[in-house]
Order: C-alpha cells, then structure tokens, then sequence
C-alpha cells in the first residue's frame, strides 16, 4: 500500500487517508487486508473495486457485490495498477481543503466531522456517491450534490420538490448496513438531533429510508462558513467575536443538556456561522452523531476506545471516566483560546504527545501566545483558565454560568471601546 508520512493511499480508490485509519471512508475498503496484502472477499462486476466482506453494495455505482469465486483475488498496491475508473473518480482528501482527512482518524467507526455548510455548493458531481444526485428520494427530496463524506454517512444537498426548500440528507454508509452498532448508532443521531429545537443548533426535518435500507436523516442547509475556516482564514477573532459566538453557544448547549444530551466532540469544524442579513456570525451546532445521554444511555462505543477529536478531548475523556455537560465546556475553553490566539492550547506531533498534555500540563496563558493582549487587558483569561481544569468539579458546571460570565466580559470590552 502506498503511504506518505501520516498518510495512506487506498488502493480501491486512490484517496489519501490518516495512516491509522482501519477503513476507506469512501468505499469501504478494508485497509488491514490491504496493508497485509490480504485477501478480499467481495467485488463490483461493473466497475471491479474490491470491498470487505461485510459491505452490501458498491458505494460508488450501488451495484450488487459478489462473493468471489475460485482464488482469492489480491488487492492492488499502487495507484498505477488501480482501474482507470478509480483514479479519476473524484477529488481528493488532499484537494478538498484536508477537511475529510480525519474521518477514522481517532475513533473507529468514525463520525461525520463535516457540516453541512463546510464544502462549496459546485462540488464535483462524478466521484463517489453521485449515483443518488438527480434521483428524487421518496418522491420528494431531488439530490443535487455532494456536500461532504464521512466514515459513517455521506451528506448531500437537495431539493424539497413540493416545499422548495433546500435541504441536507446525511445517508448511511451503505457498507456498514451490515453492521448493527453502526445503525443502532446511526439511528440515535436521528433521534437524538431530532429532540433539539434550539435557534443555535441545526434543526432537524424528517427521517426514512432508501429503499427500504439505507436511513437518512433529513436537516436544514446552511448557508455560511465553519468557525474553523473562520479561523484560518482570519487567524485571531477580535474579542467582540468571540464573545458572540461562545454566548450562542453557550445558548445551544443548554437547550441540549437540559435534555440530558451531551455532545462530547465539540470543535470549530461543528460550529457553523450562517450568513444572515440582520446578524453576522449566526451560531448554529451540528453534528451530535457520538453524543450520548447524561443518564441512561446505553453505551455504543467500546470500552476504552477514546471518542472525540486529540485537541479538544477533556481528560476525563482519558481517563474513561464518566462524562457530563462539564466535558463539553472544557471544549469549549479550547475553543475560545483558539478563537483569540489562532492556536489551540496544546499541540504536538503526535495525538499521543498533545493527549498527554491534555492530562498533565496547564493551558498556557493567551498572552504567551499574544503578547499585544496584555497592553488592552485580557477579561477572557480568567474564564479560560477555569474552563480548562483538570478536574470538571472546578470547572463552570453549567453553559448558563459560564454565558454569564461571557456576557460580563463582553460587556467590560465594550465598555473600554466606548
């Protein structure tokens, strides 16, 4: 298998993926096979990619797999030996921006890390999963385009042909339909997201199923930017923005966690800011697909298998201690380090290296970062610093105290402005 630093090429569909991933996000391919050189045990007779056995159908042109007969065939290596069709499919992970590139990167199976507002409306239509794009489902929701891929679903952009309305339908992975934890999964996202009606998280229109098969879940389209685009394209937010956004936030998160819903991987790339004519920077929550709830649920992840994203991970997280809402606002306190230096607080050149940081070392403060912070005073240190505690006992306990404080502190710079 060809690989590239923290990277590997599959050899199915030529797409560069995190070198730990265990699977293709975009077709299903079985990397330890392929990296062992090991058998596979099912194929597409129209186009001739190979799938793991469990897989139900292409994901590419959704023909039927067959078992394959006679001597096991090997899978390829080198994107020269791919087909031709393989190697021109679609753009790559790498030409997407890299925002596909952490889909089995810390957690197996893997989330959906992008939004439905994270990928440009003219998206290339003649990679994987264009299939569906033109074809009206369950005779009302016409498929335009891809909107993003990710190890659990593929998410689309159409059309409500009698309402108008455009939407965003996330579609399961068709090779994990053979997978219950995967679908028991799946289908607690829809019900779960379906529960929240917040202005600041996305709502959530309709659920079915294709063909009587694959579950979809049906959301509103936003228009706008992840904050993590924001962020690079703009480095430090000004302290009025990043106010604003963390008091929106925090709005959302209360809605939920009154609901004993937790989202548990918080992160710019799931904070969308929608265009609005009346209000620049409209905060809208998505992706609630690993949340779980504060009492009661029923645990869907293996135990000791960390679930959440290396910068924004709480320790607790770590520590497979039970979490709560205080998780959450430990993300959050990255987040607003983020927001005001253009850096997370602990890096490093491995997920291990900043996970360790995460349990042991203190969060630096944003002036070591910033040091022209320190000549207009700084009234988010505080919060920050008792957001990002070790212990979740010495942490805000709430998304309502800590918007208080946000407030207080937006206030005080406004103040100074005038």
């Amino acid at each position: 298998m060809s690989q590239d630093g923290a990277f590997v090429v599959c050899p199915t569909c030529g797409k560069q993926l995190p070198r730990a991933a265990k699977f293709c996000g975009y077709d299903g391919t079985d990397l330890a096979l392929a990296r062992t050189g090991g058998d596979v045990r099912k194929i597409c007779n129209v186009c001739g990619r190979f799938f793991p056995g469990y897989a139900n159908f292409c994901a590419f042109d959704r023909s039927s797999l067959e078992v394959l007969k006679g001597q096991p065939v090997k899978i390829t290596t080198t994107p020269e030996a791919l087909p031709a069709s393989a190697r021109s499919v679609s753009p790559t992970a790498a030409e997407l921006g890299g925002d596909t590139l952490d889909v089995s990167k810390y957690s197996q199976p893997a989330e959906l890390t992008a939004g439905p507002g994270d990928f440009d409306d003219d998206e290339e239509a003649d990679g994987p999963y264009s299939a569906l794009i033109g074809k009206t489902i369950d005779g009302k929701y016409l498929i335009q385009n891809v909107l993003g891929e990710g190890g659990m679903a593929v998410v689309y952009k159409a059309n409500h042909v009698q309402m108008e309305r455009t939407v965003v339908i996330k579609v399961m992975q068709g090779w994990l339909l053979s997978n219950k934890n995967s679908i028991e999964r799946f289908e607690r996202e829809c019900k779960l997201t379906a529960k929240l009606n917040h202005p600041n998280i996305v709502s959530v229109y309709d659920v079915g199923s294709i063909g009587g098969k694959e579950p979809y879940l049906v959301m509103e389209y936003i228009k706008g930017e992840a904050l993590a685009d924001k962020i690079h394209s703009q480095g430090a937010l000004p302290y009025a923005t990043t106010g604003n956004i963390i008091v929106q936030m925090c709005r959302g998160l209360q809605e939920a966690h009154s609901m004993g819903i937790i989202h548990r991987d918080l992160k710019p790339d799931n904070v969308l800011l929608q265009h609005k004519s009346d209000r620049p920077d409209w905060v809208k929550i998505v992706d609630f697909g690993i949340s779980n709830l504060v009492h009661g649920s029923k645990r869907l992840t293996k135990t000791g298998r960390m679930v959440g994203t290396p910068e924004y991970i709480a320790p607790e997280q770590l520590k497979d201690r039970p979490i709560d809402i205080r998780t959450d606002l430990y993300a959050i306190g990255i987040m607003m380090f983020e927001m005001l230096t253009g850096k997370v607080p602990f890096e490093g050149e491995s997920a291990e290296s900043i996970l360790m940081k995460h349990l042991l070392e203190d969060a630096p403060p944003i002036s070591s970062v910033r040091p022209d912070i320190l000549e207009v005073g700084n009234p988010f240190e505080p919060i920050i610093s008792k957001l990002l505690k070790k212990e979740p006992d010495d942490r805000y306990q709430t998304a309502t105290e800590l918007r208080l404080d946000v407030e207080q502190a937006l206030n005080t710079v406004l103040l100074k402005k005038n």
